[in-house]
């Protein structure tokens, strides 16, 4: 899988992950016990084998020899057929420890199968290394992430709190011919279909509401609204 950018780093506590691994299995085998830590990066190589969940082993043709010689503290240049044999059988259990190593930190079975690289890849010397397939990457990148904890939502009541409206009555309506509005002076009244004494509709911003009424008190300098139902 592509998907990945060329540049996309695994968080450090996916590193983190495999180095406790990692060094765990170093410290068990080899004198001197955990070295530095391996950072997984973009590779390829050959030499691999994946299993169903994409965790891949690769090893280089004299991988067994060198690690069989780091066990026992020998070098395995110029080996002859009698030793490569002693010393890639003690290498065997080694790798086969590091492999249930990160069966355990990766889960999957240990089905492996030949593939022709992986994706992103740790670097273990003598030309041992393990990988990741990207959808692999992604499955535990999910892991070690902290959780998203989203904020909780408030109140709508609360968020809406602060907006200003206009507050007025609807204090009646009068329907006549356009005649007749052109026909009005000063001193005209005009006839209302509510009398002031009567609760008409609250109205927000000029639009009456459904519910709610007020009815309108004469005061100097300018008259009041009395609440006698509340909107709901």
């Amino acid at each position: 899988m592509a998907w990945l950018p060329a540049d996309t780093q695994p968080p450090a506590a996916l590193d983190a992950l495999f180095a406790g691994a990692v060094a765990a299995w170093e410290a068990q085998w080899f004198v001197g016990g955990a070295g530095q830590a391996h950072r997984l990066q973009r590779g390829g190589g050959a030499g691999w084998r994946r299993n169903a969940a994409g965790l891949a082993i690769g090893t280089a043709p004299d991988t067994a020899l060198r690690i069989g010689a780091r066990i026992v503290g020998v070098s395995a240049d110029g080996r002859h057929n009698a030793d490569r044999a002693v010393l890639e059988g003690v290498a065997e259990p080694c790798l086969l420890d590091l492999r249930t190593r990160l069966i355990a930190v990766t889960g999957g079975d240990d089905g492996f199968v030949p593939v022709p690289a992986s994706d992103r890849v740790a670097m273990l010397g003598d030309g041992l290394a393990f990988g990741l397939s990207d959808a692999l990457l992604a499955v535990l990148v999910r892991r070690v992430l902290p959780p998203v904890v989203l904020p909780r939502p408030g109140s709508g009541v609360q968020a809406l709190a602060a907006i200003s409206v206009e507050v007025g009555a609807a204090v009646g309506r009068a329907a006549m011919r356009l005649a007749d509005l052109r026909a009005l002076e000063v001193g005209d009244v005009v006839v209302l279909d509510r009398a002031l004494s009567n609760p008409v509709p609250i109205a927000l911003n000029g639009r009456p509401l459904p519910r709610g009424r007020v009815r309108v008190v004469p005061a100097e300098p300018i008259p009041s609204l009395q609440i006698v139902d509340v909107a709901a």
